[in-house]
């Protein structure tokens, strides 16, 4: 469907067109008329003592104007109206009419060519699809310079029109010269109206590419914003899924393992309580297998706790520390202490789940392999940085060998660029430097 600008401009194009055609068929067809009249009324040696040159046969360029004007107003009419896309085939529809067009304006010796400024102003249209019109807008703008009247007579010789014109009577002269000029004016208005519509209609389309382009980027803003919404929903819903998958697991070991070792330890007290107060190895064994089941269920209880929703998606920070040395400490029966200076620890979720992560592995590590009593847990704001220290009062290690926690712990630092320190010294300590990134430190 064509847009309203193309329509105006071809409606325009029609217009002139026909005034071209008007102009070339009168003229032709004048000429022919009054030759007729001079060699009926014998006049003819007294028009050409007046005359600077004549036409040649006068009816057969009258008929070939005619028959160029219906030409071109087909070839037209399919191109306009048939939505013809090949390049090539209006490339030479429009220079078949600029050659009848040509052939025209000579026959009638150069007294109208405005014609040519309507091929200047159909090839104009084109000019942006087809890669060939710039040439017929030069060739058609020569065209139109060479073939004017005046500038043809000084080298050649040509018949005037206004000789024949002369040759009717006076009242009918000045209706023929105005109507003669009439129709050249209007050739120039329609070609200035025309060139004035292209003009418009490029700004129409200007504008409205520009409303499609902010369209597009409100689009795009919209598709951007969408695409981190389903990105923060399905990091959400990956995250439940692991959530629901450690509860489920939790509940397995709680109801399951839990339940047994509980069992069992109820069951050695009973056996303790009819072995009597005699230290008998029966007895010995009994209270051995007491103490290794109770801190079995203790170790259970543990990682069950660990198991749990993370304390980090749930709270702040410091919070979440609290929570999970307060945990600690009621389940594994050991004083820690927590040692923090700043009252709003707030940072990225990866620093934050690192350095939740790593107090809480020093702490199993400090209670299931050091047998620890005390444990120190102290959190320092440094500039540009984030220091932890766990110290406990275990047994230590004469030679520190990184087992799953301890790896686990600098996979963590590591990934976050940050350094991490493992010292045996009245007990164990752990030290860690994570870097934070500046300007999303705080809310």
């Amino acid at each position: 469907m064509k847009s309203i600008g193309s329509l105006k401009i071809n409606t325009i194009l029609e217009l002139m067109l026909t005034v071209a055609v008007a102009t070339m068929v009168l003229t032709s067809g004048f000429v022919w008329i009054i030759t007729e009249r001079i060699i009926d009324i014998h006049e003819a040696k007294l028009f050409l003592s007046g005359a600077m040159n004549i036409p040649g046969n006068t009816l057969y360029i009258f008929i070939f104007t005619v028959i160029s004007s219906i030409c071109i107003i087909v070839t037209f009419s399919i191109r306009s109206y048939s939505n013809i896309n090949d390049t090539g085939i209006i490339f030479l529809s429009i220079m078949i009419e600029f050659i009848l067009e040509l052939i025209c304006i000579t026959l009638l010796n150069f007294n109208y060519n405005g014609i040519l400024l309507w091929t200047f102003a159909n090839a104009l249209i084109y000019l942006k699809k087809n890669k060939h019109m710039p040439i017929v807008i030069v060739i058609a703008t020569v065209s139109y310079l060479c073939t004017t009247h005046e500038l043809v007579k000084l080298f050649v010789n040509i018949y005037d029109i206004s000789t024949y014109i002369k040759v009717c009577s006076v009242g009918l002269q000045t209706v023929i010269f105005f109507v003669y000029n009439v129709l050249n004016l209007m050739t120039v208005i329609c070609f200035v109206l025309c060139c004035i519509s292209i003009i418009v209609n490029k700004e129409e389309i200007i504008e409205k590419n520009l409303e499609l382009n902010k369209k597009l980027e409100t689009a795009n803003f919209d598709l951007q914003k969408a695409n981190v919404e389903l990105e923060k929903s399905l990091t959400d819903n990956a995250r439940l899924a692991e959530i629901r998958e450690r509860n489920r697991i939790a509940r397995e070991i709680h109801d399951t393992l839990g339940h047994t070792l509980t069992g069992l330890a109820a069951g050695i007290d009973a056996c303790i309580a009819l072995a009597g107060d005699e230290r008998t190895p029966l007895r010995n064994q009994l209270d051995l297998l007491s103490k290794v089941s109770r801190n079995s269920i203790k170790d259970i209880r543990m990682s069950v706790s660990s198991l749990r929703p993370d304390a980090p998606d749930r709270l702040n920070l410091k919070s979440a520390i609290e929570e999970l040395v307060e945990n600690t400490r009621r389940v594994a029966g050991v004083n820690i202490i927590f040692d923090c200076e700043d009252s709003n620890l707030k940072f990225d979720e990866d620093e934050e789940m690192a350095i939740y992560r790593i107090i809480q592995e020093s702490l199993t590590n400090a209670i299931r392999h050091g047998n620890a009593g005390n444990i120190e847990v102290a959190v320092k704001k440094n500039f540009g940085s984030i220091g932890l220290m766990i110290h406990d009062d275990g047994i230590g290690c004469e030679k520190i060998e990184a087992g799953f926690g301890l790896r686990h712990i600098r996979e963590r630092v590591n990934m976050l660029k940050g350094q991490v320190n493992f010292r045996s010294e009245n007990g164990f300590i752990v030290e860690a430097m994570i870097p934070i990134r500046w300007g999303e430190e705080y809310d």
